[in-house]
């Protein structure tokens, strides 16, 4: 659910969702929702760091409407910026932004999951990240002693550092993954890169592309094996921009490669950004097709 609940204080990303959307997504043949959302934005001062009630509320109801349409839910942490360029300033607002989220949803049926942090990037990495992983873990099972609970590697959980992870006991943990391959397919008229953007227009399809998405099933398997836990496939898109045939082709490709694997997964996004639907136009069939048709 993209380019919503995550977009910064007092920018608009793209429309709020609504009852209607979640309804749209069950009819549609999906089963489960990723909601980001961008907490560390919307606090009050050290030391409680309080949420905003108004805020919560807004979350509050995208998951209500979620419920009641039968659909799964992974519920995060998003864009905590501050926290991947100074982790060291931002530990205690992390620390009380799952104090309250575990608390808050405690109650919630056990198909609501908790993912921890998207993306670790920047100077959140190694022992520093995966401290952090263990720290939100630690606070969850407090209230949740059973809930599933996702982590994400560092250098934005990619899935060449699936490896990066806490390793843990816990029977309830997920890891995550994030798959975006080749880069300069996938990301191809991203303006917000500014001068990261990737130049020039290509297509996806090579014996190359093909063989990279194989690689990257077979390391997702591989740590899956390795580890005795699932694996989830949390963010996957093409920026719309790119030729429609060449987005279906890769979304086809990725998604059938990944059911075949048994991997489950979310597409980036249903709205705004690399939209699935709009409201000018409705659902782009043919992606919609190749998403959900066996």
């Amino acid at each position: 659910m993209g380019n919503a609940l995550e977009a910064a204080h007092g920018e608009n990303w793209g429309r709020l969702y609504t009852e209607e959307d979640y309804a749209r997504i069950a009819a549609a043949g999906f089963d489960t929702v990723r909601i980001p959302v961008r907490w560390s934005d919307y606090t009050g001062p050290a030391p409680i760091y309080r949420v905003h009630p108004d805020f919560a509320e807004v979350v509050d109801n995208n998951i209500r409407w979620a419920l009641k349409n039968d659909l799964n839910i992974v519920l995060n942490i998003h864009h905590f910026n501050q926290l991947m360029e100074a982790p060291d300033s931002h530990v205690e607002r992390y620390r009380a932004l799952w104090d309250q989220i575990s608390l808050r949803y405690s109650k919630l049926p056990d198909n609501v999951w908790f993912e921890v942090l998207n993306e670790p990037h920047n100077n959140l990495k190694g022992a520093q990240m995966r401290q952090l992983q263990a720290l939100a873990l630690q606070i969850i099972r407090a209230d949740n002693p059973t809930r599933i609970v996702m982590l994400g590697g560092e250098e934005w959980s990619g899935i060449r550092t699936l490896a990066t992870n806490l390793s843990t006991d816990d029977p309830n943990v997920v890891y995550t993954f994030h798959y975006y391959d080749p880069f300069n397919f996938t990301h191809q008229e991203a303006t917000w890169l500014g001068d990261d953007m990737p130049k020039g227009k290509r297509g996806w399809g090579s014996g190359e592309d093909k063989a990279e998405l194989t690689a990257a099933v077979e390391t997702a398997k591989a740590f899956r094996e390795a580890t005795g836990r699932p694996v989830f496939l949390g963010e996957f898109g093409v920026n719309a921009p790119v030729s429609n045939n060449e987005r279906v082709k890769w979304a086809g490709a990725v998604k059938a490669a990944m059911e075949e694997a048994d991997i489950p997964w979310c597409l980036w996004s249903y709205g705004n950004t690399f939209a699935l639907y709009t409201d000018e136009n409705g659902w782009d069939e043919d992606m919609l097709k190749a998403l959900t048709e066996e």
